[in-house]
């Protein structure tokens, strides 16, 4: 018997390992006396593909699959066809299953997407462009059209087809046939020096900056999370510099601009993370160096993804610019765009008062200087002056989790049970002893005498002083103050709970989650208690001198 592994299964299906156990458990996926071979994972293609047996449970995170192998001799097919390059790409997008785009972070960029992003390009005149994850070519293609010497534009991908679909394209618009669009991983690959040599990253960095061959424009739209080992990842984390910032997105960020021209232009799509998680601060505080020309907003372009994609333009400068950007410049204006709707100029420098070097450029100057002003007024915050906790995560509610109150449950409380003012009555219950659970803090955080539970998705703060040691599940978190925190939680609550805060939060954050950091970034002005013995929204607002706003 040809027994295969999870991980070999998940990588001849282009999924995860966790949806290949999953469709296992399910019944999905057939095993034989509990193992899997070869032959059970060739029926399973072959239901799929001939039959499309997949039910929706199994789909439910990974909607569908395809055969790589057999859609890759398609397109060669059709690259000698008389289909023109748009078509083939259009076609090979449309085939490329859920699970592909996934593991591989690959969303195509729209027309239109490409188009206003390169829309302030005009100096091309002997001028080089550079797209490092150039797909099926959308970039590449806009860029002969305004005018860039096809010799002068460069491309990778690691997709043979996406590379033949792009050599194409660039054939039937200009009659070039380019040998500078790559099969390579651009990270850890190869790329060019002034004596149109191919070597690896690692080589072309050891040159002096004379001796590299650099770019005048790089935009791109690169993978978002694509999957790669540790191993690979804290290499080139080391290699680009990055930081903590080892996001693919971030490390071909980093990778591209040790390749960009000084005064050369920069343009980058990317998921909304990258502008105000903190795990990619470290790239936000390296994009702040540049000369940041605009930050845009496209909404949710890609299909089935909930994510939102936003894009900055930027220019690298010299070293001593670059420290000039980072210190002192408020001079420099960014356009801040949600595209199609509205746009306001913010300066450069007012991203620097921001928690975490957040990028949040919906907000305009005056919402900017308010925040700055927030920030001012004396105040503490949580980090390091509480303990917090994780809500209880049973691995099963259905199971673990009864409608009915009997001997020996207790009440449990999800996040919509917790408003400002009360937390709703138990409708949940669950063993007193937290049997089965999969994770749960420790007990003593649920028992403290008294803790503030809040929402962990919302996208305003909701929060409760709980008294009664309640349990709760992990749609909602706690916290518990130092014993020597100045402020008492019923106090630290209302501020939480105030319209002031919640604006400044979703000012800075712009998300739908109650992260502990973020929370911990938000300024309590313990100081106001001094003043007045009980909360109320127009006392605060008096108190930082915020009436009128």
């Amino acid at each position: 018997m040809n027994k295969i592994s999870l991980k070999s299964a998940a990588e001849q299906l282009n999924v995860s390992v966790v949806s290949i156990h999953n469709w296992i458990k399910d019944g999905t996926l057939k095993t034989i006396d509990g193992s899997l071979t070869q032959k059970c994972l060739d029926d399973f293609k072959r239901d799929f593909l001939n039959e499309n047996k997949l039910s929706s449970r199994a789909n439910k995170q990974y909607k569908d699959i395809h055969n790589h192998k057999q859609l890759t001799e398609n397109i060669k097919l059709k690259i000698n066809s008389e289909l023109s390059g748009k078509e083939i790409s259009d076609s090979y997008e449309a085939s490329l299953s859920e699970s592909y785009k996934n593991k591989e972070g690959i969303y195509y960029t729209p027309q239109y997407i490409v188009e206003d992003m390169m829309r302030d390009i005009t100096d091309v005149e002997g001028k080089t462009f550079l797209d490092p994850c150039c797909g099926s070519g959308n970039f590449i293609i806009e860029a002969i059209k305004k005018g860039f010497a096809p010799e002068n534009v460069y491309g990778f991908d690691t997709d043979e087809n996406a590379v033949a679909i792009t050599k194409k394209r660039i054939k039937e618009l200009c009659g070039y046939e380019s040998d500078n669009i790559f099969c390579e991983d651009y990270l850890g690959q190869q790329t060019i020096d002034n004596r149109q040599q191919t070597l690896s990253i690692s080589q072309i960095f050891r040159f002096s900056d004379s001796q590299v061959f650099k770019f005048d424009y790089i935009f791109t739209n690169p993978p978002w999370g694509k999957k790669i080992n540790k191993k690979d990842r804290d290499k080139y984390s080391d290699l680009f510099n990055s930081g903590n910032s080892n996001d693919t997105s971030s490390l071909f960020y980093f990778a591209s601009l040790k390749m960009l021209k000084d005064d050369g232009m920069l343009g980058f799509l990317l998921p909304d993370a990258f502008f105000n998680i903190a795990s990619f601060e470290d790239a936000r505080k390296s994009l702040l160096t540049l000369n940041i020309k605009r930050l845009i907003d496209y909404g949710k372009p890609f299909k089935g993804l909930m994510t939102k994609a936003m894009a900055f333009v930027t220019r690298q400068q010299t070293t001593d610019n670059r420290q000039q950007t980072l210190s002192t410049d408020k001079d420099n204006f960014v356009s801040c765009e949600i595209y199609d709707v509205k746009k306001h100029l913010r300066s450069q420098g007012s991203f620097f008062d921001i928690p975490k070097h957040i990028l949040n450029f919906h907000i305009d100057e005056r919402e900017s200087e308010l925040i700055r002003k927030l920030f001012s007024k004396p105040h503490i915050t949580l980090k390091d002056n509480a303990t917090w906790a994780l809500g209880i995560i049973t691995g099963n509610n259905n199971r673990l989790c009864h409608k009915e109150n009997r001997e020996g449950l207790v009440p449990i409380f999800r996040g919509k049970d917790i408003f400002k003012d009360n937390i709703a009555a138990p409708t949940l219950f669950i063993n007193a002893y937290l049997e089965g659970c999969r994770q749960v803090a420790d007990i003593d955080c649920y028992n403290a005498k008294e803790k503030i539970v809040y929402r962990f998705i919302c996208n305003n703060i909701v929060c409760h002083c709980d008294a009664e040691q309640r349990y709760i599940l992990n749609s909602a978190n706690l916290f518990i103050l130092n014993d020597d925190f100045p402020l008492t939680h019923n106090q630290v609550a209302d501020l939480l709970n105030s319209d002031t805060m919640n604006w400044l939060f979703r000012s800075i954050f712009n998300t739908h989650k109650i992260l502990r950091g973020d929370l911990e970034q938000l300024p309590i002005w313990h100081e106001y208690f001094d003043r007045y013995e009980n909360f109320s929204e127009e006392s605060l607002r008096e108190y930082l001198g915020v009436i009128d706003n």
